[in-house]
């Protein structure tokens, strides 16, 4: 049932099985002028979500500077005493270098992911497991809520990527 006329192909045509599903393809193509099914604005909203993760920099810097205090933190946590420096380290480089990361969208669905588990294991052994630990704080707040806002705030870009705007676009010739 090839004819030239211009009724929709249904799926039953045996004949015309393969230009149905190529027709409908096509018209999804059509329909997605920018590629890659975004808009602009949830490629600005990426962006956003990556910059904010910037705010994450100078609390790792801060404890660069004074790497031997946050040593001693680290050592008073019963996880952090097997080896201090070492976890000290990884935290200082984590909160530094992993928002550059993602900020820069290169690696960023690792990079995100990594640095929401740290955030959330920071969470739960600094504030959590802390013998006076209580829900909320005196005004209301969450205790330790900023360590988990800035999971939150990665979590999005594990699942979605950097977006269009980003070094893993250039990278990956536009792909997510």
């Amino acid at each position: 049932m090839s004819s030239g006329s211009d009724e929709p192909r249904t799926p039953e045509d045996p004949d015309d099985h393969d230009d149905y599903h190529r027709d409908v393809y096509d018209r999804w193509e059509d329909q997605d002028d920018l590629g890659g099914g975004r808009s602009r604005g949830t490629d600005f909203g990426l962006l956003l979500l990556r910059l904010g993760l910037l705010l994450l920099v100078p609390h790792g810097l801060a404890k660069a500077t004074d790497m031997a205090a946050f040593v001693e933190t680290v050592d008073s946590n019963v996880v952090g005493a097997q080896a201090p420096e070492f976890f000290a380290w990884m935290v200082m480089l984590g909160q530094v270098a992993l928002p550059l990361l993602v900020a820069l969208g290169l690696f960023t669905r690792p990079a995100a992911f990594l640095v929401a588990a740290m955030m959330v294991t920071i969470w739960a052994l600094m504030i959590y497991l802390r013998l006076d630990y209580t829900l909320l704080t005196e005004t209301g707040g969450l205790t330790g809520e900023a360590a988990l806002l800035y999971a939150v705030l990665a979590l999005p870009l594990a699942f979605t990527g950097a977006g269009r705007w980003s070094a893993d676009a250039m990278r990956t010739g536009g792909r997510p």
